[in-house]
């Protein structure tokens, strides 16, 4: 009998010792990941390499840019002008910056009752300005100030990196990214020098 409760003890002592050392791991796993996912993140913002400068027509870069976002269940409408419009960038860098935009604006406006994300491209002056648009609930005044900075971000899940490199974008190509945003959407707009 002494025996039997003897052995009792010491598996309970086994079992506890296991969920601690269980729960030490899985802490160990999770931190480990999450060093791993800065680590790769802070890569792809420190190596962005320069622009390779090339005419890219808009409107058709919107054309299938608007088809790929749709398989994910985006949609968006977008409006070229003048219509023939051409922009001098690296084109991969561009499309990557729209996509972190259009992602956002997904996720912003996916509460609304009838989401909307608008484009709109245009040649004002000696610039081209190509804004993306939602109508999500918008930015909270005190995180306009911050959401360009890196690994800063206001979504439990978000990795804080893609606003950033959009403005690493811009800024590479002697650009800048700016934001307008209400309780009625948020209206984010790359400009590149023409």
């Amino acid at each position: 009998l002494f025996r039997s409760s003897e052995q009792e003890l010491s598996d309970e002592v086994d079992v506890e010792n296991y969920r601690i050392m269980k729960r030490a791991m899985d802490t160990i796993h999770r931190r480990g990941k999450g060093l791993l996912s800065f680590v790769e993140n802070y890569r792809k913002l420190t190596r962005l390499p320069q622009p390779t400068i090339q005419p890219i027509a808009i409107q058709p870069m919107l054309q299938s840019l608007r088809q790929l976002m749709a398989s994910g269940g985006v949609t968006f409408n977008y409006e070229v002008y003048p219509e023939q419009l051409i922009l001098k960038a690296d084109k991969t860098m561009v499309e990557q910056l729209l996509l972190n935009l259009l992602k956002n604006a997904h996720e912003a406006s996916a509460a609304s009752s009838e989401p909307r994300i608008e484009v709109k491209a245009e040649k004002l002056g000696n610039e081209i300005h190509i804004s993306v648009s939602d109508n999500g609930h918008g930015i909270a005044p005190e995180a306009i100030e911050k959401i360009f900075i890196p690994f800063y971000s206001t979504k439990s899940n978000g990795s804080g990196i893609g606003l950033t490199l959009c403005r690493q974008i811009a800024l590479r190509h002697k650009g800048k990214i700016i934001v307008k945003s209400d309780n009625k959407g948020s209206k984010f707009t790359a400009i590149f020098p023409e």
